[in-house]
């Protein structure tokens, strides 16, 4: 018997933004099971990456386009199997965006922005000490510039708080969404936080 196909909730933002963190929370508060995955697993776990004697990633320039690619690939194969899914990720560029569209495009997708300033980003960035100096300023500038949203959230606020802003939005739905078709398709506006444009 072939499952109904999964749901799926993506959390874009700004590296450092806490989208593990909420992502996290979210598969474990959620009423009906989900799974989390996540760029990361390939990215940061020891196992997948091929690497040098001191740890770090090799030839990351010339395989990233295909581990970029096979992720994005996983999350139809995934949600067509029946799973369902809670994705922390980055939207990089409208290319990303529209590839990523494109693959979804069958299947219910309730997108969530994570918004964090740029202060609270490098702060986070420089404690975590695994990340690149200035990947955060980079992503803010541009993440939240290619697709409106289901769902805007703040990092400043408490998590309990945005898992229930999150689930109380997924689920007041009254049908599911396809990427594109609404709302939720089209470019955003530059966002405007209250001291002013991102910079």
């Amino acid at each position: 018997m072939t499952p109904l196909p999964g749901h799926i909730i993506l959390i874009n933002g700004a590296s450092s933004a806490g989208k593990t963190t909420l992502c996290r929370a979210l598969r474990d508060a959620l009423d009906i099971p989900f799974l989390h995955f996540s760029l990361d697993f390939f990215m940061f776990g020891a196992d997948v990456l091929p690497r040098t004697p001191q740890g770090k990633v090799r030839d990351w320039p010339r395989i990233r386009p295909q581990v970029f690619g096979g992720f994005y690939r996983c999350l139809p194969a995934l949600l067509e199997a029946g799973n369902n899914l809670v994705v922390d990720l980055i939207i990089e560029n409208r290319a990303q965006r529209d590839h990523l569209r494109e693959l979804l495009a069958p299947h219910d997708v309730y997108l969530v922005g994570l918004h964090c300033p740029v202060g609270e980003l490098e702060r986070r960035e420089a404690a975590r000490g695994d990340r690149q100096t200035g990947e955060a300023r980079r992503d803010a500038r541009t993440v939240h510039t290619f697709s409106a949203y289901d769902l805007e959230i703040d990092c400043g606020d408490a998590l309990l708080h945005n898992v229930a802003r999150v689930i109380g939005g997924w689920t007041a739905r009254t049908a599911p969404h396809i990427w594109g078709s609404g709302p939720a398709g089209e470019a955003a506006a530059p966002r405007v936080s209250a001291s002013g444009p991102v910079p």
